[in-house]
């Protein structure tokens, strides 16, 4: 009995050690699942707070196109207008635009000047303008720009709003009673906005189409009493006098000519009366 008792003892405290041993990572794996479980509402809370600040974006900001109208108006002087449609043409043709109008006034001996409404892809109309600037002496330049971003997408959106409208009154029709009166207005709505879509559908095109194409007014017109920016050299100013000299002398020979051409059938009336006239005072002179 005496060595029972100190046995049962030794037992008794291997027996608690293995069960604080057991205990131990039982704590522990409550500690890591508590802070497990206070980690997962903070980073649901950083994902809120992202889906949150997404949510206050713009809707289609990233992917928005912006709608711009362009226009330009460039004149330009040069000293010899023959090789300037050439010239413009070929500019064209250069940068894919076309020309919507054109308009070349003068002639050989006179002051010409040409007008041109070109219409360029927009994404090459700063380049076009510096290109085109090239032709002469820049006179004047002035460029504006219209966003109709708000205008364009405005309209698309009534647009669908509008077919979704018809979808329905069609619908409405296909399922109509035969009632007459109930067909024919049913009709007459699909009609009215079958006819605001369309109009609405224009105007987007048009839009469209103002906001690919950019528009630049190009005038070029022969030097007359312009002063360039930069000092002119002797050699020019005694050219250009040369030139007006010579321009000047061949206006009024021209209009001499003109003249002479206009008295030319008043001669041969006046002439006979002015002999007639000169035969009847010497024969009063001779009876004198």
């Amino acid at each position: 009995m005496r060595w029972v008792i100190p046995w049962c003892l030794v037992v008794t405290v291997v027996t608690g050690c293995a069960d604080e041993r057991k205990a131990a990572p039982r704590t522990a794996d409550r500690e890591m699942v508590h802070k497990s479980t206070d980690a997962k509402p903070a980073a649901s809370q950083e994902s809120a707070a992202e889906d949150k600040a997404k949510s206050s974006q713009p809707p289609g900001t990233a992917t928005l196109q912006r709608k711009i109208i362009h226009t330009a108006a460039l004149t330009l002087v040069v000293e010899h207008f023959d090789p300037v449609p050439e010239a413009v043409a070929a500019l064209v043709d250069r940068f894919g635009a076309y020309v919507a109008r054109s308009q070349v006034t003068g002639a050989a001996g006179s002051l010409r000047r040409g007008q041109w409404t070109i219409r360029v892809p927009v994404e090459r109309y700063a380049a076009f303008l510096s290109a085109a600037g090239k032709l002469g002496e820049i006179h004047n330049v002035n460029s504006d720009s219209q966003d109709v971003t708000e205008e364009y997408y405005d309209l698309d959106a009534r647009i669908r709003n509008k077919k979704q409208e018809e979808s329905r009154l069609n619908d409405l029709l296909a399922k109509a009673a035969g009632r007459l009166d109930e067909v024919l207005t049913l009709e007459r709505e699909i009609t009215r906005v079958r006819g605001e879509v369309e109009q609405l559908e224009g105007r987007l095109h048009v839009l469209d189409g103002v906001t690919a194409m950019s528009t630049v007014n190009l005038e070029i017109s022969e030097i007359k009493e312009f002063v360039p920016g930069e000092p002119v050299s002797y050699g020019t100013r005694v050219r250009r006098a040369w030139e007006d000299s010579l321009a000047a002398l061949l206006s009024v020979g021209q209009s001499l000519s003109v003249l002479l051409v206009a008295v030319s059938p008043w001669v041969g009336v006046l002439l006979p009366l002015m002999l007639v006239v000169l035969v009847l005072r010497v024969r009063s002179a001779r009876k004198r």
